[in-house]
């Protein structure tokens, strides 16, 4: 399982989690609130119980007063709570109608508040009749209280019976709110550890790319410094080609010249064929001087690179046929012999470029030296190069040859600015060296 997979198993494993928790704290809390409903519901009905009883006996008061005093407000004061407790127990009823309890309780409860309720109004009734029979309404008081005592009874095994319930439902609500604290608690330390678990997954991972980035960078500069080296391998090589072309191959030419003219002139008869040879040779000479030059041109070490510049540019329109316009200073001081080789460098490969690629007719080259730096420009106008292309060389260096990035390095080699502008119209190449930088530099390699 490679890093990805693990940091996405550890993500799905939390989310799950998660969701599993918050499935069962919903279903607890549900519980939890069930249970609630059940507590408050049986205290309801213990107060509808007690209002049930204290209506009742205040319809046998108000039922004792009439029968006593015959005043019609009392009379009136039966009915109404007799009304009231016809309510009562109907709501009673109504309540406890989807519970079950034990023995039809509540059923026995209605029909003994149902039979208080028809002595109480049978005694009001005889009463009201002009039937007053003290014996008779005596005995509906002895019925009374034996149906009140029951009534009491009733009532009071139903109080016992609804807290009952109610501390049911307390003890199954903490129960459960006990559960939710532990479902909650449980998932919030495996979230902390599934988290901790993805933070180390992608520490280990940005750790991983730091190194792998670091590991890009310290490659990308060893080999932008064997590039370096590379190119002054290859500067020295030059240098060392053309002395050989220069001092030997050279000197050998001009010596055979030199002797075959001698005997052309001591020699009689048809000295064609000879006249053809000495010919050859000069030809020889200056192709020979000319791939020394363009190697290493020994002006660059002795007279520096503005005589260097002139001697080449005025070669290069000969060669090509290319129109050269320049503006390069006629004496400066000499700058040191490293930033002189890095401009004529690039010199030399953007003019190849432009002979080989852009089929410009026209060139212009600008040299401004100042006490801080060397600024060097060279602009043609011929086709340019692609915009895509360009933009990739300026981001990874890639998709162009070896000479716009050889370029760079050698400016880069001395802290210097390099700067490639082109499209439809032309291309420049702008470097801008520090001096004194590469003078310290310079020192330093020496």
């Amino acid at each position: 399982m490679n890093a990805w997979d693990r940091t996405r198993w550890a993500f799905v494993s939390g989310a799950s989690l998660l969701l599993a928790s918050a499935i069962a704290a919903g279903i607890l809390i549900s519980r939890v609130e069930d249970s609630n409903r059940r507590v408050m519901h049986a205290f309801g009905v213990q107060v509808s119980l007690e209002d049930l009883e204290s209506t009742l006996a205040a319809a046998g008061r108000a039922r004792s007063l009439y029968v006593t005093t015959h005043s019609r407000e009392y009379l009136t004061e039966t009915e109404s709570r007799l009304f009231a407790a016809n309510d009562r127990l109907r709501d009673i009823l109504s309540e406890t109608s989807d519970i079950s309890k034990p023995d039809n309780s509540y059923e026995q409860l209605g029909k003994l508040v149902h039979r208080r309720m028809d002595i109480i109004r049978s005694s009001v009734l005889d009463v009201e009749a002009g039937k007053i029979d003290d014996a008779a309404q005596d005995a509906y008081t002895g019925e009374i209280v034996e149906v009140a005592d029951q009534i009491k009874a009733s009532l009071e095994r139903l109080q016992k019976l609804e807290q009952q319930f109610a501390t049911e439902g307390r003890i199954e609500s903490q129960r459960f709110f006990v559960a939710i604290v532990w479902v909650m608690g449980i998932a919030f330390t495996a979230s902390l550890a599934l988290l901790y678990l993805n933070y180390k997954l992608l520490a280990d991972e940005l750790a991983v790319r730091r190194r792998a980035e670091r590991f890009a960078v310290d490659s990308q500069e060893t080999l932008r410094l064997l590039s370096v080296k590379l190119i002054r391998s290859q500067d020295e090589q030059s240098r060392k080609f053309s002395r050989e072309l220069h001092d030997g191959l050279g000197q050998y030419l001009s010596l055979a010249k030199i002797n075959l003219s001698r005997y052309v002139r001591t020699a009689s008869g048809d000295t064609g064929l000879l006249n053809e040879t000495v010919d050859l040779l000069d030809r020889s000479i200056a192709e020979t001087r000319t791939v020394s030059y363009l190697l290493h041109p020994p002006l660059l070490d002795d007279m520096g690179f503005l005589f260097a510049a002139r001697w080449y540019l005025e070669g290069f329109a000969e060669r090509t046929g290319i129109e050269v316009k320049v503006d390069i200073p006629e004496d400066s001081e000499r700058l040191p012999l490293a930033v002189e080789m890095a401009l004529f460098r690039v010199l030399q490969e953007s003019l190849a470029n432009i002979h080989r690629h852009s089929g410009s007719k026209r060139v212009d080259v600008s040299l401004v030296i100042s006490a801080t730096d060397a600024n060097l420009r060279v602009r043609d106008y011929g086709k340019g190069i692609p915009p895509v292309i360009l933009q990739q060389f300026r981001a990874t260096g890639g998709r162009v040859g070896v000479g716009l990035a050889g370029m760079r390095e050698r400016v880069r080699e001395q802290s210097g600015y390099f700067d490639v502008q082109s499209n439809a119209s032309g291309t420049t190449v702008a470097v801008r060296i520090p001096v004194p930088a590469a003078r310290q530099a310079a020192q330093v390699i020496a």
